[in-house]
């Protein structure tokens, strides 16, 4: 983290290879934060320029010695929130776009890739089924991976109850999962009976 801050600082000071340096270190977050939101792989990138250049025209305001990334989460969200309001569905969408999901880090093998493709589908679908606030808190620590202290620090919330939401979180997501699985588990009644017939 130190190191990011002197990155920061350079660019701060006007260092254009310190900003290609910083956009390097921070884009896989940045990018998830961005692909959670938006409903293809193409408007995820173009959402994520914008933010870039949101944070470089306010990177004067940003207080040398405090967190960089959760500043960066807040200046994001705010741009995403207010330019990019969305329904709970079309945010699924973005989870569901193979162009996201091919360019998150994977396993090579070609089945593993596809069974993985289920359970994004199967998370994303059961996101919706759970509040918003900790779907929230599920993006942002489990899909855009930001540390407990970051996601603190960006919601303004006290890292206790941050950890208890997100517990929580997990949990009811969890229970939808699981009741999902069961649901399309369960053959369609009569299915049995004719097959036996």
């Amino acid at each position: 983290m130190a190191e990011l801050e002197v990155t920061v600082e350079r660019c701060r000071e006007g260092d254009e290879d310190a900003w290609s340096a910083l956009v390097s270190t921070t884009l896989r977050p940045i990018y998830r934060l961005c692909a959670s939101y938006a409903p293809s792989a193409a408007e995820a990138e173009e959402l994520c320029q914008e933010v870039y250049f949101k944070l470089w025209e306010n990177l004067h305001r940003y207080k040398p010695g405090s967190n960089f990334m959760a500043w960066a989460w807040r200046v994001a969200k705010n741009l995403i929130i207010d330019s990019y309001r969305r329904s709970r569905r079309e945010r699924e969408a973005a989870w569901l776009d193979p162009e996201i999901i091919d360019r998150l880090p994977a396993a090579d093998d070609p089945h593993e890739q596809t069974e993985r493709r289920q359970r994004l589908r199967l998370i994303a679908t059961s996101l919706r089924q759970i509040p918003e606030e900790l779907a929230t808190l599920v993006l942002m620590r489990d899909f855009a991976g930001l540390s407990y202290k970051e996601i603190a620090e960006a919601t303004e919330l006290p890292l206790g109850t941050v950890k208890s939401r997100l517990n929580r979180a997990r949990l009811e997501l969890a229970t939808s999962v699981r009741r999902r699985v069961q649901i399309h588990a369960v053959p369609p009644t009569g299915t049995a009976a004719e097959g036996s017939a």
